[in-house]
């Protein structure tokens, strides 16, 4: 689905981006002895948008956290399509929910500015009802789908 390719690319960027803050505030601070203001915030905003961006791809492809122990208690092919499925819909549920929650944050919070770059802390809190949608979009192609879900 395009939606995860984007994020994925969106995602990879920000690694390199974050992997380029840290080694040039590094050598701000070691080197030449000047810590830029933004050393905590940016990689910090760099890093949660990457990561719930990289989580999109992740619930595409169920790479994310799974303990695979589903099929060693039920042998059942049946059984684990139908517990699949379940787990599919009170996933997009709970990322709904989520997403409403970090919208409502998101709005409540756009009025503060962080200290060192004056931004609005609405576009950190953004990345959760941002994050959230993409996985539920990935997760009702799931739930859509006939394949197995596990």
């Amino acid at each position: 689905m395009r939606v995860s390719h984007l994020s994925l690319a969106v995602a990879a960027c920000g690694a390199a981006a974050l992997a380029a803050l840290v080694i040039y505030t590094v050598f701000m601070r070691w080197v030449v002895g000047q810590t830029p203001n933004w050393a905590e915030e940016l990689p910090r905003l760099v890093l949660i948008w990457t990561a719930l961006l990289g989580s999109v791809t992740c619930t595409y492809q169920r790479s994310h956290l799974n303990a695979g122990l589903l099929p060693l208690i039920v042998r059942s092919i049946g059984a684990r399509r139908i517990i699949g499925k379940a787990t599919d819909i009170v996933l997009l549920i709970m990322l709904l929910v989520l997403a409403k929650a970090g919208w409502d944050l998101t709005l409540l919070t756009m009025s503060m500015t962080t200290t060192a770059l004056k931004m609005p802390v609405g576009i950190i809190y953004l990345s959760v009802p941002v994050g959230c949608v993409g996985m539920a979009l990935m997760q009702v192609q799931h739930v859509l789908s006939s394949g197995d879900s596990l």
